[in-house]
């Protein structure tokens, strides 16, 4: 029976697939003017809730309540049509039609009963709406001209210009900056109190007490508990959430440090970093953080040779490296894991089994053919290694959570002997029990002799995994830390340009 105080009810949602039930008689509830933090494990049943919710996906049985009445969602549309908007962390934007015709694409004004679409009025429209917001755009500005935070509020508009009342934001905060990020809970708590219910998925914990409400974690596909977010702790939710203690979040184990495994001198690429140089052992894990935009990831493409370097020179083993791509890079025993593993480390459309053995195809070849038992072999042996939750190895890659498809990445670069790892990222989108298996492997990979450079934004993570920090501002190394005396506040200090971490 439906409660009326609520603006949403999903009771006793259940969802089959192949070899797998997603959701098992799960629960939601929202009430207007409420931000609601879902959350749990990747694979716990999340985004299958919430595809539901908008439509995407049809349940196996179950009941949704809209203020009170039952309704049957049978799409997109007429989800959009109840009032359910859900915004995506890969945006649903047409890069390169305006903020206005992006706001209102396929709903565009028209000019009394004509076929020609009412520009002054879409514009007008449009402005209204970012104005309810707070958010100063230019509606005639190509959205791939926006940054990040500012497509997310186009989205965010978009969703009022169909008179939301259920927002659903999946990940809003991931590729986000701190001062983009207050910008975003500024505008949540604008939405919250105009009476929209919001349902807020994150694996950042800290997100949850600053703007969250009440708060659901879902496990293996059932509800755990609902509860005020006021009533809970960081280390209550991580048990709820991985049905256990979780007794170290950063398993850090420290090495004997040996020789010289990477070493990049005056390396440089015009208009992206300049000038940056260092050295990676084995044994040690070290992390090159800094803000975004500094030039992280832009170094470790050209080291990869992903894209070209102008100036500088890389060395493998005390051995100068002539490295121009990445095929040249995979040769020279250098694995990277990018920052955007759906677009860039994986063939989402391929199995497990594939993009396991996709970088290393060379090692399979029998005569004319790729030796399948030989490649199947291979699989099994990695998805035991790395404990990747897959049916099979036959399972397409786009059908596992995030830790696992990250999982499989590692497992890729690992089938190629790589001697030198770039973890751009590793643990974006990742939940938190997820993160500590990701920590462990990385222990393992150092225990055998790999070296790791590892990119990240959580400085927690820099500072509970790494050995050394190197700290990049604008384009160049502003300077190092060392683990003893290494903290946040230095590693800021760095990176926002101060002259030195003391």
């Amino acid at each position: 029976m439906a409660n009326s105080e609520f603006i949403l009810e999903m009771l006793q949602i259940t969802k089959r697939f192949p070899g797998v039930l997603a959701l098992d008689k799960a629960n939601l509830a929202l009430r207007p003017g409420e931000v609601h933090c879902l959350l749990g494990e990747n694979g716990a049943g999340k985004s299958t809730m919430m595809k539901i919710l908008a439509g995407a996906q049809p349940m196996d049985s179950g009941e949704i309540f809209i203020d009170g009445e039952p309704v049957v969602i049978t799409s997109p549309h007429h989800a959009q049509q109840l009032g359910i908007s859900m915004i995506y962390q890969e945006f649903n934007l047409s890069p390169y039609l305006s903020v206005a015709e992006n706001i209102f694409l396929g709903r565009e004004p028209r000019i009394g009963r004509s076929p020609f679409i009412d520009w002054k009025r879409m514009y007008r429209d449009s402005e209204e709406i970012l104005k309810r917001i707070r958010v100063d755009l230019d509606v005639r500005r190509p959205v791939n001209e926006l940054s990040v935070a500012q497509q997310q509020m186009v989205e965010i508009a978009k969703a009022l210009s169909v008179q939301a009342k259920i927002i659903v934001m999946d990940e809003p905060s991931a590729t986000l900056t701190d001062h983009e990020l207050v910008a975003l809970f500024d505008l949540i708590r604008t939405l919250r109190a105009s009476g929209i219910g919001l349902i807020y998925i994150s694996h950042r914990l800290e997100e949850v007490f600053e703007i969250g409400d009440q708060v659901t974690v879902m496990r293996d596909g059932q509800h755990v508990a609902t509860k005020p977010a006021s009533s809970m702790t960081r280390e209550s939710i991580i048990r709820m959430m991985v049905g256990r203690e979780l007794t170290e979040e950063y398993p850090k184990e420290f090495f004997k440090l040996g020789e010289e495994r990477l070493r990049v001198e005056g390396l440089s690429r015009e208009g992206a970093f300049k000038d940056v140089s260092f050295s990676l052992r084995t044994g040690e894990i070290v992390a090159l953080t800094g803000l975004v935009g500094a030039g992280r990831t832009e170094v470790a493409r050209a080291i990869f040779g992903a894209d070209r370097k102008t100036a500088g020179q890389v060395y493998l083993d005390g051995k100068p490296a002539e490295i121009r791509s990445p095929q040249d890079a995979i040769k020279n025993g250098l694995g990277l894991l990018t920052e955007d593993r759906k677009n860039q480390g994986l063939v989402l459309g391929m199995t497990v089994r594939e993009n396991t053995t996709l970088s290393n195809l060379s090692a399979l070849v029998k005569g004319l053919f790729i030796n399948r038992k030989f490649e199947r072999s291979v699989a099994e042996k990695y998805v035991h290694e790395l404990q990747i939750k897959t049916p099979s190895i036959e399972q397409v890659v786009q059908n596992l959570s995030g830790g696992n498809q990250q999982k499989v990445v590692l497992a890729k670069w690992l089938f190629t002997q790589s001697r030198v790892l770039i973890f751009d990222e590793p643990t974006r989108g990742i939940d938190v029990g997820a993160k500590a298996e990701i920590f462990k492997l990385m222990n393992a990979l150092v225990s055998r002799g790999v070296a790791i450079l590892m990119i990240s934004s959580e400085l927690p993570e820099v500072l509970g995994m790494c050995d050394r920090v190197l700290v990049m501002h604008e384009g160049r190394l502003a300077g190092q830390l060392m683990r003893n005396e290494a903290s946040q506040e230095k590693i800021m200090h760095l990176a926002t340009g101060m002259s030195s971490a003391a």
